[in-house]
């Protein structure tokens, strides 16, 4: 990537006043009482992101993250320099060093705020303290590396079986179920940026727009200001399992 064009890098600031409330959102964390969690986010570090800002230091140190607000993607670039954006991180999930430093050091990441965020980190060590004296935490780490799992061995049938057409089909129900559908329908806030889907579906900005295009004429999806409206979550069901 040009180093003109790369994003700035986020340093990070001194722990935000009541720290510990955007704490609660972290399933990580759902054990912890009210004083434990404040003493916690007193021992982390915090990183407050503006859209297009860098993360420096995620599945390269041996540090925890967690998200208390807003959102980040995580992308890789291949020898051309073609980006591909591995997945979002919302908030409330937490990331960084799951294996050995070794195994991952043959795949460069990079950790971008999506938009506005705030994101706080603790050291290898206090993590280890605090999955040695609670319970909870092992399991919330256990649920999160099956449900990690799951989503990537899913996305690599996608990438491997489906068109285009059909991976961003699948995106689309990905990102409504993440929101959650009521009654057919699912919206999406704020729209996602089609230069976004391109780079997690591995093409082009213009592929997605043409079958955004078709998506809306067809009565499945409507804009409504800055946000996206699935109006038949159903009726993009029948078109995945069609090009499945």
């Amino acid at each position: 990537m040009p180093i003109a064009t790369m994003p700035t890098i986020a340093e990070p600031p001194a722990a935000p006043a009541m720290a510990w409330q955007g704490l609660r959102s972290v399933r990580l964390l759902d054990s912890l009482s009210d004083e434990k969690l404040a003493e916690l986010a007193a021992r982390c570090h915090w990183h407050r992101l503006e859209s297009g800002q860098v993360l420096h230091g995620p599945y390269l140190d041996q540090r925890l993250y967690m998200l208390s607000s807003g959102s980040l993607s995580v992308s890789s670039y291949g020898v051309n320099g073609r980006e591909l954006i591995i997945g979002m991180i919302m908030a409330g999930r937490f990331f960084g060093p799951m294996a050995p430093p070794e195994c991952g050091s043959q795949l460069t990441v990079e950790v971008q705020a999506v938009e506005s965020s705030l994101v706080a980190s603790l050291s290898k060590e206090e993590l280890e303290a605090l999955i040695v004296s609670d319970v909870q935490v092992v399991r919330a780490v256990i649920e999160h590396l099956v449900e990690l799992s799951s989503k990537l061995a899913r996305r690599v049938v996608n990438m491997g079986t489906l068109s285009v057409r059909g991976r961003l089909h699948a995106q689309l129900l990905e990102q409504a179920e993440h929101v959650g559908v009521d009654g057919d329908q699912a919206l999406l806030s704020p729209a996602p940026r089609q230069n976004d889907l391109a780079r997690m579906l591995g093409t082009s900005r213009e592929e997605v727009a043409r079958e955004m295009s078709r998506l809306t004429r067809l009565g499945l999806l409507r804009r409504e200001g800055r946000n996206l409206r699935i109006c038949h979550v159903d009726g993009l069901r029948v078109l995945l399992e069609e090009a499945r």
